[in-house]
């Protein structure tokens, strides 16, 4: 294919494009990592809020860390299946 000459102000625009494109991924990869855990921890949390799984003093403390502060203290407030 022959190469097109490209204007100095379409390189600058696509050049913006790829940036904007890479920093968009990085910040979606990012937030991807989280979802790993936090997914099967919220599942979990269903369980133990209908009694299918135990509530205990580690999944709370774990939920506080990793998934949300008040969802966390209100597990540990809670009773304990031990």
């Amino acid at each position: 294919m022959a190469e097109v000459a490209m204007k100095d102000s379409d390189k600058t625009l696509r050049l913006v494009a790829f940036i904007l494109n890479l920093v968009s991924t990085i910040s979606a990869g990012w937030l991807i990592i989280p979802l790993a855990w936090m997914i099967p921890m919220t599942v979990i949390s269903w369980g133990i809020y209908k009694g299918e799984k135990r509530n205990t003093v580690a999944f709370g403390v774990c939920t506080l860390i990793f998934v949300n502060l008040i969802s966390g203290i209100l597990l540990l407030v809670s009773s304990k299946d031990d």
